[in-house]
């Protein structure tokens, strides 16, 4: 039973690696007597499942799973047989009898607040669907006489991403620095400070961050570029956090043209798991081709704090259904090879999804692909701004291109929530 307990653990800790909610549960877990926890089985293994299939890219499923587990554990916490699911019942009028009854309850909410947040999340990422996220981090906040800071910095996001009011989102931000001191969150509360018009708050906020660590520094410097192209969109209008769904399906969209006018190419740099290449079926035709590269053995360099082999699959290629196929090696070898193969007929590039990180591997692709770049292609990079090496990385490689090869282009949309830029090219 402590075995299982520590795969929980170990779940949590890598869903949620900064989290100190995450840490305080994981905690409480390892502390919990097995014969408290035996009822909640069935619940337990619903949340071990979805946190794996979340894991493994297919976050339609996890959220079936991740719903199931919450639906079980709030039978528990309903259940007017929850005093007795234990041999405690003995000694129910003892004190250590209530403590410990106190401490199962607690970390049943724990639990039901983990997979609300988890619920929330994947509704408004992967599902598009941010009036449900919204719902589901306010319940968050309410299972637990302490909720943790992440469902209150969620339930902005997506109050802001809903085109709810600011003000709100505000309110929301403030309590979760005032739960945990946070830099994104700042981050956060800054930015809608500033769309309120709220400047010298802002900008206090701001500058505070610019002499913080890289990792929040960064936040301000894409905010300004951000800021800036965004700056002829009404306030009313301007929506920055998207989920990664949201971002990918207007780049689908706006290259929808190609697609059915001219068999434009469709195409994924950095498929890992396979998780946004399911997405982006979903938009597709069922008998549209999607092409996915990959080395399948994780990146090939160190890249900020992640090391070599980071989102590694160990070779495996993820198994997908419908029109697809995958390209299996260096950026630089296997884009030659798929070209070269292709049908004797001109395919434009009609869209295509960089999840890369890195300057070099971006630089591959944008190198490899130029000659079906087009009026009307559209790129979505995954990385394009957010982190502290963003202008060395996706940015610059884009930019690079664009000048050696004469491309022109618009941004039709950024997020600040996944990191991602949608760019159309004008001209080419």
């Amino acid at each position: 039973m402590k075995n299982k307990y520590f795969l929980i653990s170990c779940v949590f800790l890598a869903l949620y690696p900064d989290a100190s909610y995450s840490m305080a549960l994981i905690a409480g877990t390892t502390r919990a007597s097995p014969s408290l926890n035996l009822p909640t089985a069935e619940a337990d293994r619903a949340l071990r499942y979805a946190a794996s299939l979340e894991n493994a890219g297919m976050p339609r499923t996890a959220h079936a799973l991740y719903h199931e587990s919450a639906t079980l554990y709030q039978c528990l916490l309903d259940s007017s047989e929850f005093s007795h699911v234990s041999e405690l019942e003995q000694i129910h009028d003892s004190d250590s009898s209530k403590k410990a009854q106190s401490s199962k309850e607690s970390t049943l909410k724990s639990y039901l607040t983990y997979a609300c947040m988890r619920l929330g999340y994947l509704s408004h990422d992967a599902l598009s669907d941010p009036r449900a996220a919204l719902r589901l981090y306010k319940e968050a906040t309410t299972i637990s006489s302490q909720p943790p800071a992440e469902a209150f910095d969620g339930l902005g996001i997506c109050i802001e991403s809903s085109g709810g009011s600011l003000k709100e989102a505000v309110a929301s931000y403030k309590k979760s620095l005032a739960i945990q001191d946070n830099g994104m969150v700042w981050f956060h509360l800054a930015v809608a400070l500033e769309r309120l018009g709220e400047a010298e708050e802002a900008e206090e906020i701001m500058e505070s961050l610019r002499r913080a660590e890289a990792k929040y520094a960064c936040l301000v410097d894409s905010w300004g570029y951000v800021r800036f192209h965004t700056r002829r969109t009404p306030n009313e209008e301007l929506n920055l956090y998207l989920g990664t769904r949201d971002m990918l399906k207007i780049g689908i969209e706006a290259a929808m043209d190609l697609v059915m006018n001219q068999n434009g190419l469709l195409c994924e740099f950095g498929v890992a798991t396979g998780r946004s290449m399911r997405i982006i079926q979903e938009f597709l035709p069922l008998d549209t081709k999607l092409h996915g590269f990959d080395t399948f053995t994780g990146l090939p360099l160190p890249w900020n704090d992640l090391p070599v082999g980071s989102f590694s699959t160990n070779g495996n290629i993820p198994n997908v259904d419908g029109e697809v196929y995958f390209h299996r090696g260096l950026f630089r070898d296997s884009i030659p090879r798929f070209l070269e193969s292709s049908t004797d007929e001109f395919q434009p590039l009609a869209f295509v999804n960089i999840d890369v990180l890195m300057y070099s591997s971006t630089l591959d692709i944008l190198e490899g692909m130029h000659s079906r770049v087009v009026a009307g292609t559209v790129f979505v990079f995954a990385d394009y701004t957010s982190h502290p090496t963003w202008r060395q990385d996706e940015f610059r490689a884009w930019r690079e291109a664009c000048k050696r090869f004469g491309w022109r282009y618009e941004y039709l949309g950024f997020s600040l929530a996944t990191k991602q830029a949608v760019v159309r090219v004008t001209s080419a």
